[in-house]
């Protein structure tokens, strides 16, 4: 690419060269999109997907992180021996965190392995007098990678309870999700006297608590432009020291872009919403029949409720089901119930098509016997 001046420019793809790891994760924030490790997000993606963290995720991270917590303490006062002893059952916490940990958002966008490897390198026998050493950069690390360790769950379960609270209470009501609404509805809820009080009611409720202001270091970056690859622009690129600050930002930088959490009222799922609908459905696999969507699924429900109070199908109903305990209690045979169910099905369909029949003829030759007796000429 050349400038007007004739030199060549180099400009790389959003999202590139951002060194996301464990300890320190980096977006590429560009209009209303965001970018994270080469892939493209709209803006709030990442608050509104951790919502979906299942229990039993949180449950493995809480409890595996809980036990850092005491072996970083452990580790801290421990003479050589014991801290010997302490570092397979640490390095076992640690793996089982990272196992939990790789399932959520963005971090499952990250390269696993890669910190399985700092963990070969931080827990190798070989670098325990290191380790011991009280002002070696090594073992300032070390413990800085084992704080992550349990600090992490901390903040994703502090988020996830605080952008529960908030959807409940304050998004799902709004008339209107414009940013107008977005920021009271934020407003309202973080000022609330209720919200703070069942935050503070958490566990370990002190570390990685839930923040509306988060720290960020942001810079600019160059880059090729998302919609033209010929054209280059400027990208906000922010790094965040801890997921809490990754989270509420990306909340926050949502909403003003008009997205925000919702919940599927079919599938029980957070999604994103990009628009200013009122939103019911997500666009993720309905549970009761994986051929279609939530809203897909919604929407034929949402017909089925509308056909119910319809004449024509009201008396297609009527008749099925009587038709159907006929056939139970014995008056009539399997063949002629099917019969009948192929005639009441013919002459719905020809209502539905037809005014006049159904104004008509429909309710006549619905009529329960009508029906059997001509299902019987249809069998001879």
């Amino acid at each position: 690419m050349k400038t007007d001046m004739g030199q060549e420019a180099e400009a790389m793809p959003l999202g590139v060269e951002q060194n996301n790891h464990l300890l320190s994760l980096t977006l590429d924030v560009w209009q209303d999109q965001i970018f994270f490790n080469d892939s493209a997000f709209p803006a709030g993606y990442f608050a509104a997907n951790i919502l979906n963290v299942s229990d039993e995720t949180m449950r493995e991270l809480l409890t595996h992180g809980g036990e850092i917590s005491f072996q970083v303490e452990a580790l801290a006062n421990a003479g050589r021996e014991a801290f010997i002893k302490l570092l397979p059952e640490t390095r076992i916490s640690m793996e089982k965190v990272l196992d939990a940990l790789w399932t959520c958002p963005p971090y499952s966008l990250l390269d696993k392995g890669k910190d399985f490897q700092a963990l070969d390198v931080l827990f190798d026998p070989g670098l325990v007098d290191e380790l011991l050493k009280t002002e070696s950069p090594i073992r300032q690390f070390f413990f800085r990678y084992l704080t992550a360790g349990f600090s992490i769950p901390l903040g994703i379960f502090h988020f996830a309870a605080a952008g529960w609270y908030f959807e409940a209470g304050f998004l799902h009501r709004l008339k209107k999700r414009t940013e107008t609404y977005f920021a009271i509805a934020t407003h309202d809820c973080f000022t609330s006297e209720d919200f703070w009080t069942h935050m503070q009611q958490l566990p370990m409720a002190d570390i990685e608590a839930f923040t509306i202001f988060p720290k960020i270091a942001s810079s600019y970056v160059f880059a090729q432009s998302p919609r033209n690859e010929e054209e280059m622009v400027f990208v906000q690129r922010i790094n965040f020291p801890t997921p809490m600050q990754f989270y509420c930002f990306d909340l926050l930088n949502g909403m003003h872009h008009v997205h925000a959490p919702s919940l599927c009222q079919n599938c029980g799922r957070y999604f994103l919403t990009t628009n200013g609908h009122q939103p019911k459905y997500c666009d993720g696999m309905a549970p009761q029949d994986s051929r279609l969507t939530c809203r897909q699924y919604g929407a034929m429900q949402h017909q089925k409720e509308q056909n119910k109070q319809h004449r024509v199908y009201r008396i297609f109903s009527t008749r099925t089901n009587t038709s159907r305990k006929h056939h139970q209690r014995g008056k009539i045979s399997d063949e002629m119930r099917q019969a009948a169910l192929k005639l009441a099905e013919e002459y719905r369909d020809k209502a539905l098509l037809d005014n006049d029949y159904a104004s008509n003829s429909y309710a006549q030759d619905m009529e329960q016997e009508q029906l059997y007796t001509e299902a019987r000429k249809r069998l001879k």
